[in-house]
């Protein structure tokens, strides 16, 4: 598969043209969605150029592990209920053979999924497809929308932002998708993680004449490859510097509000706490998986949101009551003892392709950011700060939902 250029004159008439509504670049009306249709841009390929993975057949992650190599990307998708990761039934896809597809769909007696995977803007995200009766079939279409990849789905013919999981042309305008939860993470990590776990799974190599071992747009074992450098190869219609192009996000959604977490800077920190709207939420480096996690802060109704703090690679504690958690927001050890905090799920992108989606996303790093001043009460001196609680929390809503 060959990426074909862009003409200068295409690339500044781009540029100039998209116009949003009101403050957020979310589509809010037929309008924003028209807007949509008119500005997609054609690359030289097609529906049949990017085949969805139909059918996929799975290994286990022992088998696996004889074709992989440790610092491969590879996808992490939750198919199963609400349970510890570790023990979540999951499907782990290759990154080496979703770029070569975009879209693999699952269709099952009682659920419907797909896997998008858009490899200019570097955008990961899984949607329930099932829609009262319908079962969504998606596949992508070839053309692109401030550099990220435009589904359709062919029940309908209608065409779909895959970054929003939204459709915006045809029979289904206006609907949107729910998001199903996912990670970004390397082989080693994962098969780490999941070795020996009936729960999990690996796809295998489809049967295609496709060539799986390159990439047709770069490496991500090679750091001047265009998923590094700053070289666009679409054009976007705005850029916004307060990250690098190329710097990997989760992408965050609550109540039509966004918010650019940088998994790089949540890495070196370990936790960042952090306020979103009317959200407290933390974001969480989980070193067994490499993955960041996003939890809500606030605990028990009516007391203050935690401030976390990192324990050790396995635990997080709370500076209020000193109490232990796990990286699956559950509490070990404390007077928090049987309680739980929601986690939250985003879609993974670049920098450069969400902001040019999301122009009045907040960022963290940002000024909604707990500062680290804030946490040095209870480290330094082992002490707990805030109100006392009496005894594990009882009654406080969020209890542990597998138990």
């Amino acid at each position: 598969m060959k990426i074909k250029s862009i003409a200068c004159l295409l690339l500044c008439g781009f540029f100039s043209g998209v116009c949003f509504s009101e403050s957020f670049a979310f589509p809010k009306n037929q309008q924003d969605l028209a807007d949509i249709a008119e500005k997609l841009v054609i690359t030289g390929l097609d529906s049949n150029s990017i085949p969805p993975i139909v059918n996929p057949e799975f290994t286990t992650v022992s088998l696996a592990s004889m074709s992989l190599d440790n610092a491969e990307p590879v996808f992490i998708v939750c198919t199963g209920s609400l349970k510890p990761l570790q023990e979540r039934e999951v499907i782990i896809l290759p990154q080496r053979l979703m770029v070569w597809h975009e879209v693999l769909n699952i269709i099952e007696s009682d659920k419907a999924f797909a896997v998008t995977y858009s490899p200019i803007s570097g955008s990961l995200a899984a949607y329930n497809t099932k829609r009262d009766n319908m079962y969504l079939q998606l596949q992508a279409d070839g053309r692109q929308y401030n550099a990220n990849s435009v589904l359709m789905d062919i029940n309908t013919n209608s065409r779909w932002s895959q970054m929003y999981g939204l459709c915006f042309l045809g029979t289904l305008t206006g609907l949107g998708l729910d998001i199903v939860p996912s990670y970004w993470t390397t082989w080693d990590k994962a098969q780490n993680f999941y070795i020996d776990k009936p729960n999990a799974k690996v796809l295998l190599t489809p049967r295609t004449n496709k060539r799986y071992g390159s990439d047709p747009y770069g490496s991500y074992s090679d750091p001047e490859s265009f998923y590094y450098n700053d070289k666009l190869v679409y054009p976007v219609s705005r850029i916004d510097t307060r990250m690098g192009l190329k710097d990997m996000v989760i992408g965050l959604e609550l109540d039509k509000k966004f918010m650019a977490i940088n998994i790089e800077y949540v890495r070196k920190k370990g936790i960042v706490n952090f306020f979103f709207d009317k959200y407290a939420l933390a974001a969480v480096y989980d070193n067994r998986l490499g993955v960041v996690r996003i939890f809500d802060r606030t605990v028990w109704y009516g007391k203050d949101p935690l401030v976390l703090v990192k324990e050790n690679n396995k635990t997080f504690k709370d500076l209020q009551t000193q109490s232990t958690w796990d990286f699956d927001g559950v509490c070990r050890k404390g007077n928090y003892l049987g309680s739980y905090m929601k986690e939250y799920y985003g879609i993974y992108a670049f920098w450069y392709a969400y902001a040019a989606h999301n122009p009045e996303t907040e960022t963290i790093p940002g000024k909604s950011e707990v500062p680290d001043s804030a946490l040095e009460i209870g480290i330094l001196e082992d002490k707990t700060i805030g109100e006392e609680l009496e005894g594990p929390v009882e009654h406080s809503g969020l209890g542990v939902p597998w138990n």
